[in-house]
């Protein structure tokens, strides 16, 4: 039976694959016949840098947020309840409105109302921090609530606080339920970076962008972007779908 499985999921993950080799070398072969691979090329540096600082940014709010998600995870199944429902009221509100308000209010809106102004680097990365740790919270408690409530109860029953029981007892036999995901929303916080040119970052779709209005090849330059999207975002997916496989198979 295991067998029958795993020859399914090889057969599925071949076909997917070789979607992405159609798509990528039909995309190649299109950009060849109109002649746009010296664009690239010419830019390489620019667009890798570009590309670079996307990675950087996501790494950058996923770490942070990581933080932040644990706490408001905490706050709300652990916490006083005055500070629960702060918890949700921060983690609802940041999940409902658009990402791009989210940018504007700390570039913006926090220099205007308190005097403290943001560069653009740290703009965005605060601004990816606050919406990765909305979302990364609800992964957190998503997987805590996987883990038996017998758990919780020992812990208790022992000695340990409702805090110490989060740290060291739940979190820890979370972490393998909640990882898909947290790299669910690693690859949507990826996809974000795309606009925080807004506030002045270069990452690689502004990259792009620059060296479209520069050699005006707005098909070939924006093939290359999503080509570039695509292929990164494919690439956590799949490490998500076949991390969860894995883990539902291995129980």
């Amino acid at each position: 039976m295991s067998f029958g499985i795993s020859r399914l999921f090889a057969a599925r993950r071949h076909r997917r694959l070789g979607l992405v080799l159609a798509v990528l070398t039909t995309v190649a072969l299109v950009l060849e016949s109109i002649g746009s691979w010296q664009i690239f090329w010419e830019n390489r540096y620019y667009l890798g840098l570009g590309l670079l600082t996307s990675w950087y940014l996501t790494v950058s709010a996923i770490l942070i947020g990581l933080g932040g998600g644990i706490i408001l995870a905490a706050a709300r199944l652990y916490g006083p309840i005055g500070l629960r429902h702060i918890s949700i009221a921060f983690i609802e509100i940041v999940r409902a409105i658009p990402d791009l308000m989210v940018i504007f209010w700390i570039y913006y809106g926090v220099p205007s109302l308190t005097g403290i102004q943001f560069g653009a680097m740290p703009a965005a990365i605060l601004s990816l921090s606050i919406i990765a740790s909305a979302y990364l919270a609800e992964d957190v408690r998503s997987g805590i609530m996987s883990v038996p409530a017998i758990q919780a109860e020992s812990a208790h029953a022992s000695g340990l606080t409702g805090l110490q029981t989060f740290l060291f007892i739940m979190l820890p036999q979370a972490t393998r339920n909640m990882a898909p995901a947290m790299i669910a929303t690693f690859v949507r916080i990826f996809k974000v970076t795309s606009i925080v040119f807004v506030v002045g970052v270069v990452d690689f779709f502004r990259a792009a962008i620059i060296i479209n209005n520069i050699v005006n090849e707005p098909y070939a330059i924006y093939c290359l972007v999503a080509v570039v999207y695509f292929v990164s975002c494919f690439g956590l997916s799949q490490f998500v779908r076949q991390f969860g496989s894995d883990q539902k198979f291995s129980h």
